[in-house]
């Protein structure tokens, strides 16, 4: 786990399809064109045909099951990064193999959305999709391919099968320059969003103190391993044991210790935990994935180990307390968790300290 394993896939990756999201693409488009070297690669663009017709006649919900259903499909058979880039348009960059191989892979999966189409009861075709193919060392922007990826996505449609259909990008019209120029400015600043919105989960998610996410990435883990269905998982609540001693010096030093605390417990946790502060004082919690009840408070008194041996070096040695419970055995809420955390917890202080006490 990263000290800040912060939440910072939200803003690219579109919650409803699990593909990447608009912001996304126009960052590749930026980072693409900035690199040298190009290779041959090429852009697929997907449009849903008649989807507004599936929203009017079976209902929004009939149409988020569709929209998941396209996202599958698209990453299933295309072995590439997949956008939403909004509504019902996907597009799709290939950059690895030649592209013969990006047009059968396209192929396959217009086919397979037109063999499976009778799932929803959606017209054939079920999705207009253009395969444009660009040479590494075409003289192209980044405004470029956005004209040409909707521009033959309308060109497809203008037909009367609204099919398959494969163009070359030399073929199409480039942008002029005053259109140029607008998407260019467009596209930087839609990546340049990305950039501010890292920066504000960033501190809307991290401790200031230790640099350890905070109680709001700790329950947005909670919720999101809840509703993911996860296995059996641990959630500890830990306090420390008497450490006024710190903050009697002053309140830097106590900040230092909670520092020290923060270290010393990250660097016990195994790939895949999660460690945040919790509350403002000196409080941690962390999430435990794959641990069932019969392990959970083996496993949390190794923290009490390893918080005793390490602060030994420290000004003043320290101890800490640890509730344990375990999902979804101690509740199914992140609420229900939490609480029965912090009864083992409260046993775990009033039984003597430096222990862990899994939750009745």
């Amino acid at each position: 786990m990263e000290l800040a394993q912060i939440p910072q896939q939200i803003f690219r990756i579109d919650p409803l399809t699990g593909c990447k999201t608009l912001v996304s693409f126009c960052e590749w488009l930026t980072q693409h064109f900035s690199a040298t070297g190009r290779t041959p690669f090429s852009v697929i663009a997907l449009d849903v045909n008649r989807f507004a017709q599936v929203n009017a006649t079976k209902g929004h919900a009939v149409g988020d099951d569709v929209m998941r259903w396209i996202g599958i499909v698209l990453m299933e058979e295309i072995n590439a990064p997949v956008y939403r880039l909004g509504g019902d348009a996907f597009g799709i960059v290939l950059t690895q193999d030649a592209h013969a191989h990006h047009a059968t892979i396209a192929r396959r999966a217009f086919d397979r959305f037109n063999r499976d189409a009778a799932r929803f009861e959606l017209a054939v075709p079920v999705a207009t999709i253009t395969v444009i193919h660009y040479a590494g060392d075409a003289p192209m922007e980044p405004a470029d391919i956005w004209f040409q990826l909707y521009d033959a996505t309308y060109d497809a449609k203008a037909t009367a099968d609204r099919a398959f259909k494969i163009y070359h990008a030399a073929e199409l019209k480039r942008a002029d320059g005053f259109l140029r120029e607008t998407l260019g400015r467009m596209i930087e600043r839609i990546a340049w969003l990305g950039a501010m919105v890292d920066e504000s989960q960033h501190l809307a998610f991290t401790d200031p103190v230790t640099g350890l996410p905070n109680q709001r990435a700790a329950h947005n883990q909670i919720e999101t391993r809840i509703a993911q269905t996860q296995p059996a998982f641990a959630v500890l609540m830990i306090d420390g044991d008497n450490l006024t001693d710190y903050n009697n010096i002053s309140y830097a030093v106590g900040d230092e210790m909670i520092d020290a605390l923060g270290k010393t417990l990250h660097a016990s946790l195994r790939p895949g935990d999660f460690l945040a502060r919790w509350r403002v004082g000196d409080e941690f919690l962390i999430v435990l994935p794959n641990l069932a009840r019969d392990h959970a408070q083996a496993i949390s008194e190794r923290f009490c180990a390893a918080v005793a041996h390490a602060s030994r070096q420290w000004r003043f040695p320290v101890t800490i307390s640890i509730g344990v419970a375990v999902f979804p055995d101690h509740g199914t809420t992140s609420a229900a968790l939490l609480e029965r955390a912090e009864a083992g917890l409260k046993q775990a202080k009033d039984s003597g300290k430096n222990k862990a006490v899994l939750a009745e």
